[in-house]
């Protein structure tokens, strides 16, 4: 009898041991067919790789503001990636926390409806770029030479023309280089009076270089007294060195040089020497001259202009320019950290000067100065020494902010 029920208990035990498992593979499948759909779903949002660019820290220093940097983020991003993602340090994090060369990353997250995607940006920082102090492998200087019509006609073949390129190089530069439109190409394209040039590239192993050859054709000396073109009368003009340094580029050299030219005269002329010949020989005081021709057909003209750069005055008794009296404001701290950018700064400190005082002077220290400072110090007064120049008179203020706590 007690063995039938040891028989019963254990077929009772063996029955409620054997479950139906079916439900738990059945939810297993619908858990993955839930996830493949959001996989599938969320295919198209991709903020798309990695990226990375280096800079110089020059470069970096002279980035202006917390926008300038944003932009520069997202230079890295694929075509079609969305701009209004967010940053992972923020753009001001960084900002803040630049101290000259090194890697600087941030995670960019996009995000639409339930599905997001991040990549990684990276600026890197360095002192310079890698140069090769072994490639200083030189063509020398551009050079140019005018001959007249018969003179060029009178050329008898391929070579001739070729050494009277070569014949612009300066010594030493080798002639075994490459003529860019060709010998040939040049000669195919001579029509006559007219500039003829070619940049022609010398190249060793890794390194090469090159140089701008011309050969000016003009026409042979004409006997029509139709010929009625003028260039005008000789002229000059004399500016002082610290006016001659301050001009920022070589349009503005040549627009100074096309400014001694009569009302009338075709501004499209040549200089000879170049305006860049000119840039090149400056030393300071001196006169530099230049022949400025025009040409129209058969007839053309000359003329001589020159500038004389003069050593600056020691002191002008009528100096009367001012910068106005000492000026200060007072922000609280969260007004402070709330500015935006800093061209914002900049525009905070030009709002104490008085009006009529120009606003393009330089400050000491400098903005940028500032605001390193003040995410060091935070509460504090800021000063720095603004400066307007005209000439060879300048006048200085100081300028203030001064931030306190917000609850002070």
């Amino acid at each position: 009898m007690k063995k039938i029920y040891l028989l019963l208990l254990a077929l009772v035990v063996i029955s409620c041991s054997v479950e139906d498992d079916s439900y738990l593979e059945d939810y297993n499948m619908k858990s993955l067919n839930v996830t493949a759909q959001q996989d599938d779903a969320c295919a198209g949002v991709s903020a798309g790789a990695d990226a990375s660019k280096t800079i110089t820290q020059s470069e970096a220093d002279a980035i202006p503001s917390w926008d300038e940097v944003r932009k520069l983020y997202l230079s890295l991003l694929e075509d079609g990636v969305p701009r209004d993602g967010e940053f992972d340090p923020s753009i001001w994090d960084i900002i803040n926390s630049y101290t000259g060369p090194g890697a600087y990353t941030t995670t960019y997250t996009i995000t639409e409806g339930d599905c997001s995607d991040s990549v990684i940006l990276t600026v890197n920082v360095v002192e310079s770029l890698p140069s090769d102090p072994t490639c200083d492998l030189s063509a020398g200087a551009d050079a140019s030479k005018t001959i007249t019509q018969s003179e060029a006609d009178a050329i008898p073949s391929w070579d001739e023309v070729r050494k009277l390129y070569l014949s612009l190089l300066e010594s030493g530069v080798a002639r075994d280089g490459e003529f860019d439109p060709s010998i040939w190409d040049i000669i195919n394209s001579y029509t006559g009076p007219g500039a003829y040039t070619t940049t022609y590239t010398i190249t060793e192993g890794d390194c090469s270089d090159s140089v701008v050859l011309t050969i000016n054709v003009i026409s042979d000396q004409s006997q029509d007294p139709t010929c009625e073109l003028s260039a005008g009368s000789d002229a000059s003009k004399t500016i002082t060195q610290s006016e001659a340094n301050a001009i920022p580029s070589w349009d503005e050299v040549r627009k100074l040089y096309l400014s001694l030219l009569e009302q009338g005269v075709s501004r499209n002329g040549e200089f000879d020497p170049s305006i860049w010949d000119i840039i090149n020989s400056y030393t300071g005081p001196g006169a530099y001259t230049t022949t400025y021709t025009i040409t129209e057909g058969d007839c053309s003209d000359s003329v001589e202009l020159t500038i004389n750069v003069v050593a600056d005055a020691s002191q002008d008794p009528t100096c009367d320019l001012d910068a106005g009296p000492d000026n200060s404001k007072t922000i609280t701290y969260s007004e402070a950290a709330a500015i935006p950018s800093w061209d914002e700064v900049r525009k905070l400190y030009l709002s104490l000067l008085p009006q009529g005082v120009s606003r393009n002077g330089s400050f000491d220290p400098s903005i940028w100065d500032i605001i390193n400072d003040f995410n060091q110090r935070g509460a504090g007064t800021y000063t720095t020494t603004y400066t307007i120049t005209e000439g060879d008179c300048s006048d200085s203020v100081e300028l203030s902010i001064i931030v306190v706590p917000d609850n002070s």
